[in-house]
C-alpha cells in the first residue's frame, strides 16, 4: 500500500493524478515513517500540494530555501498554520537534499574555536560531549564580550573577569567552574598561537571549589513516591516511568538513559549493557524482574512504532531520540505534577540518592565507584560526607583511655 492510499484511505486518487503525486507520495511515506499521525499528515499534504501548485516548479526539483519561505508566507495570510507545514516540509527536503540553502559567510572566530577542539580531540582525547561543552561556554563568552565582526584581539583585558561576574550569578558553582575552565583554556591557546597580545586567562579565584558541598542526594522514601505518583494511564507516563525507574534504580545518568538502544537489553541474560562515555567503557547490569516487566510494559504499550533504536524516543512527530536535557525536563516535570518537596532536587540527585543507598547497604566505595562510572575512588570518596549522622557515631580509641567507660 503506498503512503498517500494510507494517509488518505478514500480521497488519494486527488493525490495520485496529481502532477507532484511523487512528490506528495515520497512526503507521506516521510511522515508516517517519522510518526505523524494521519490527521496531521493529511493537513501537511493538503497545504504542501498548494504550494507546490504555486512555485510551479517541474516535479522532483530542488526548491530554494528563499523562493519556498515566501510561498509559504504568502499564502500564510490566509492562514497562519502554514508556517508549520513550511518547517516540516523544509525539514523532508533537507533530509533528501533537495533543499538549496545559501551557505552562511564564513566566520574566522568560529574557525577558530572548531581548530582549538580538534586539537584538544588529537591532544587529550576528549569524549564528544566534553568537547560540546568546550565549543558551548566558549561561544557564549565570546557572543557576549567579543563584539560581532571583531576579531580575538579586540578582546578587552576586564572581558574575562566581566563574564564571570554576570554569568556567575546565573550559573550553579559547579557550572561556573566549568565554564571558567573551558573557557580559560581556550584564552591560553590564544595567546601562545599569537591571536591574543596578552594573557587574559589569568583571574583570582578562591579554591577549594572541588566537592565544596556534597552531592545532594534525594531520600529513598521520596525516589518512590516520586515513582508511585506518576500516571500510567498515558503514554507519557509509562515512558517516563522507565525512564526515571533506570535513573534511581542503576544510577544512570541522563546522558546514559537517553543512549540506551533495544539491543542493550539482553532479554535472555537479563542484563543491560550501558556505555559510560565519561570513562568510555561499557557496563553491563543485572536487571531485577521488577524492571524487567517495567520496561515490557513501556515497549508493549507506549513506546511509538517507529525503526529508531533507542529505547526512549520523543512522544511527538516528528519522532527524535530523546536527549539529556529532555530526560532533566522529563525529570522536573514529573516532581512538580507529584506535589512533593522536590524543587531543591534535579535529576541528577537520583543519581546521588542510588550511590547514598549503597553505602548505606554496606557496599563498597570501590562497587560504588565502579557502577557510577568514576575513573578513581576520588570522585566516589565524595559521597562519604553524605553519611555525617553515621559518621558522628563511630568512636576512635584514644590512647591511655577505655572506651568502655570515663578517663
Amino acid at each position: 500500500m503506498s503512503a498517500l492510499k494510507q494517509v488518505f484511505v478514500r480521497a488519494h486518487f486527488r493525490y495520485e493524478r496529481d502532477r507532484y503525486a511523487q512528490d506528495l507520495e515520497d512526503f507521506a511515506a516521510w511522515l508516517l515513517a517519522n510518526g505523524y499521525p494521519n490527521k496531521t499528515a493529511r493537513t501537511h499534504l493538503f497545504r504542501d500540494q498548494q504550494v507546490l501548485h504555486a512555485i510551479g516548479l517541474a516535479p522532483g526539483a530542488a526548491l530554494e530555501a528563499s523562493a519556498l519561505g515566501h510561498t509559504f508566507r504568502r499564502l500564510a495570510r490566509r492562514h497562519w498554520r502554514y508556517c508549520h507545514t513550511h518547517l516540516t516540509y523544509a525539514g523532508f527536503l533537507r533530509s533528501i537534499g533537495r533543499l538549496m540553502e545559501p551557505q552562511p559567510e564564513p566566520d574566522p572566530v568560529a574557525a577558530v574555536i572548531q581548530e582549538f577542539c580538534e586539537r584538544q580531540v588529537r591532544r587529550r582525547g576528549l569524549a564528544p560531549s566534553t568537547i560540546a561543552g568546550y565549543r558551548h561556554w566558549i561561544s557564549d563568552f565570546l557572543r557576549r564580550r567579543l563584539p560581532s565582526g571583531r576579531p580575538l584581539s579586540a578582546l578587552r583585558s576586564t572581558a574575562f573577569e566581566s563574564y564571570i561576574q554576570v554569568r556567575g550569578a546565573q550559573l550553579a558553582r559547579s557550572t561556573l567552574i566549568t565554564a571558567i575552565t573551558c573557557i580559560q583554556g581556550f584564552l591560553l591557546d590564544c595567546y601562545e598561537r599569537g591571536r591574543l597580545p596578552q594573557r587574559l586567562d589569568q583571574i583570582d579565584l578562591p579554591r577549594g571549589f572541588h566537592g565544596e558541598l556534597p552531592p545532594r542526594a534525594m531520600p529513598w522514601p521520596l525516589i518512590d513516591q516520586l515513582l508511585r505518583s506518576i500516571d500510567l494511564d498515558r503514554r507519557s507516563g509509562r515512558r517516563d516511568h522507565a525512564l526515571l525507574h533506570l535513573m534511581a534504580h542503576y544510577g544512570l545518568r541522563p546522558g546514559e538513559v537517553t543512549h540506551l538502544t533495544l539491543d542493550s537489553i539482553n532479554w535472555r541474560a537479563r542484563t543491560l549493557t550501558v556505555w559510560q562515555s565519561k570513562t568510555r567503557s561499557t557496563l553491563v547490569l543485572p536487571l531485577h524482574e521488577q524492571t524487567l516487566g517495567i520496561l515490557t510494559d513501556y515497549l508493549k504499550r507506549a513506546r511509538p512504532p517507529t525503526k529508531l533504536p533507542w529505547l526512549f524516543v520523543r512522544g511527538t512527530a516528528p519522532l527524535r531520540p530523546m536527549t539529556k536535557f529532555s530526560a532533566s525536563y522529563v525529570f522536573r516535570v514529573r516532581a512538580r505534577r507529584s506535589g512533593l518537596p522536590l524543587s531543591q532536587y534535579s535529576a541528577y540527585s537520583l543519581r546521588h540518592g542510588f550511590a547514598h543507598r549503597l553505602f548505606q547497604r554496606g557496599v563498597g566505595m570501590k562497587a560504588i565507584g565502579d557502577l557510577m562510572g568514576h575513573r578513581n575512588i576520588v570522585s566516589t570518596s565524595i559521597y562519604l560526607r553524605l553519611q555525617a549522622d553515621s559518621l558522628r557515631e563511630v568512636a576512635l580509641p584514644v590512647p591511655g583511655h577505655d572506651l568502655g567507660g570515663v578517663a
